[in-house]
């Protein structure tokens, strides 16, 4: 088993340990840290997911964002062209559960997302470095994803603390986030910032 799969699996066994109040409670608390993030507050269109699975459940968060007044974009998973496509949403009730488990926007029921007008994403992640390095779930659908996103749009995880580790090992493929949003703390990773160009940034 490769170190990463290693990695993947140990982290996935934790996460699913977890009793669903326990993940409840903890998400309430990444909710809070992450809406008080100055990249949350000043965005309009957010790249968000839905979660599935024993993820830091994120469908009070789609709600309040909406509440809030921003746009919320949720991905499809296109396996043919290995890519995702943005479909904008305002009614979380039209989402469907794929054949992958992932709950996915229903085309008939949202509109056209450009990338260009996401001015935030929320990359999910199933385990986590202090330097934003992060292992997905073995598609690499985000990682393709984000080297065609301009480079000064912020890349925020969420995630429980125990989805931390020391260190990832990285391939050259591998881009990391800009910040790691848990229950405890939030992680500032200043290699992503290095890597595209801390002038970029306002905060």
């Amino acid at each position: 088993m490769s170190p990463k799969r290693a990695l993947r699996q140990r982290t996935s066994d934790k996460r699913n340990a977890l009793c669903p109040e326990d993940r409840e409670s903890r998400a309430a608390l990444i909710r809070e840290r992450l809406f008080a993030q100055p990249e949350f507050e000043q965005s309009s269109y957010i790249l968000f997911y839905a979660a599935f699975g024993s993820e830091v459940p994120t469908l009070t968060m789609l709600e309040a964002s909406l509440k809030a007044g921003k746009k919320v974009a949720l991905p499809i998973t296109d396996t043919e062209n290995n890519s995702l496509v943005l479909r904008g949403v305002d009614d979380l009730s039209t989402l469907f559960v794929s054949k992958y488990g992932i709950p996915e926007p229903v085309v008939a029921c949202t509109c056209d997302c450009a990338p260009t007008e996401i001015d935030l994403v929320i990359v999910p992640g199933m385990v986590f470095d202090e330097c934003g390095n992060r292992i997905g779930y073995g598609g690499g659908y985000y990682d393709r994803f984000l080297s065609q996103v301009e480079a000064a749009i912020p890349r925020l995880s969420i995630a429980y603390e125990l989805q931390i580790v020391p260190l990832i090992p990285k391939e050259s493929h591998d881009l990391p986030v800009d910040k790691i949003i848990t229950e405890r703390r939030v992680i500032v990773a200043e290699e992503s910032r290095r890597l595209r160009g801390e002038s970029i940034w306002g905060y």
